[in-house]
């Protein structure tokens, strides 16, 4: 029971990272916040992987979880803002529960795990399906870590990234930081008419349809521009399902909009700035820049995982489908 304790505790601790190395994001270099915040959080995740005795990960988790002790450290003492020294607190806390505490209990177990394997084990069919999906979610934390950096900024340049936007001022000081983008061959008045009638009761979002339809959204992509569709204002809500969805229970869900800047940008609350930026008489840049305070918070320790691991990778195949999307149909009326 000792052994089980600390192996979920220092999961826990790994998985309160998550959110950490989003704020810290946009507070130094990419490849060094990605390091230090990987080998601090996948570290914690395999110790304790290795503390419940899945194969072998158990036979590195006394040097994995210094290892991660160490990169959080660091990573805490560069970033970690005002809940720097708390983090490294329980950093420290950890590790000697770990290693002092419980490790003759831990060490015992795993020597028995090792010796019998599954199959002497007390319900052996279900240590190896814990065990599997243990591997299984490590490996797939492992892959976002990764390329994290590649997908929060996918399409964009450095001094895109950089460059001030319009409605940048309502988010002063974001810490949370998504940008997408991707060249139209189209001019920028060609391709704000499908920005201005998006909605899932109107043009929808030009994205994956079939997708959100499983989901029960009723949802269907314009082909074509729609007249009666071009008038935005601040104010307007932008649906993002139907107002009877999951029995009503939800009411009007969807963005607000915050600001529009007619034939040029849109900004929705809690999704960010749409914004078209000409390049030349028959070329634009479609630029979608997500912004947020991205302060640190107990609520953004206890979401952030689900934040990481499933939100931002579902937005991003969601939202890269919706720019080429609007690309396609823009560049197919051009033509």
């Amino acid at each position: 029971m000792k052994r089980i304790t600390v192996g979920l505790l220092i999961l826990l601790h790994g998985l309160a990272h998550a959110n950490v190395g989003v704020w810290a994001f946009a507070e130094g270099p990419a490849w060094l916040v990605t390091l230090l915040w990987g080998v601090a959080m996948l570290g914690y995740l395999a110790a304790a992987l290795g503390i419940l005795r899945v194969p072998r990960l158990r036979e590195w988790w006394k040097p994995t979880l210094v290892a991660a002790t160490i990169a959080s450290i660091v990573f805490l003492l560069g970033f970690g803002n005002r809940f720097g020294v708390l983090g490294i607190l329980i950093d420290l806390v950890m590790l000697f529960v770990a290693l002092v505490w419980a490790q003759p209990r831990i060490d015992a177990d795993v020597a028995v795990a090792d010796t019998v394997g599954a199959a002497g084990l007390r319900y052996p069919r279900l240590h190896r399906v814990v065990w599997g999906v243990g591997v299984i979610a490590f490996v797939y934390a492992t892959i976002v870590v990764a390329i994290r950096p590649i997908y929060v900024r996918w399409g964009t340049t450095a001094s895109e990234r950089a460059a001030p936007l319009f409605g940048d001022e309502l988010k002063p000081g974001a810490r949370y930081r998504v940008d997408h983008a991707i060249t139209i061959r189209a001019p920028a008045d060609s391709v704000w008419p499908w920005l201005a009638q998006l909605g899932q009761d109107k043009g929808g979002f030009y994205s994956y349809s079939w997708l959100e339809r499983m989901f029960g959204d009723h949802i269907r992509n314009a082909d074509r521009i729609h007249p009666e569709w071009q008038h935005v204002e601040r104010g307007d809500l932008v649906r993002s399902v139907q107002p009877e969805y999951l029995g009503g229970r939800f009411g009007e869900v969807g963005w607000r909009v915050l600001d529009v800047l007619p034939g040029r940008a849109l900004i929705l609350d809690k999704w960010g700035a749409f914004v078209v930026q000409p390049v030349d008489s028959q070329t634009s840049r479609f630029i979608v820049r997500t912004r947020e305070p991205g302060t640190p918070s107990l609520a953004g320790i206890v979401f952030g995982p689900f934040n990481v691991f499933v939100f931002e990778p579902a937005h991003f195949i969601m939202q890269r489908g919706m720019l080429r999307g609007v690309r396609d149909r823009a560049e197919r009326r051009q033509g």
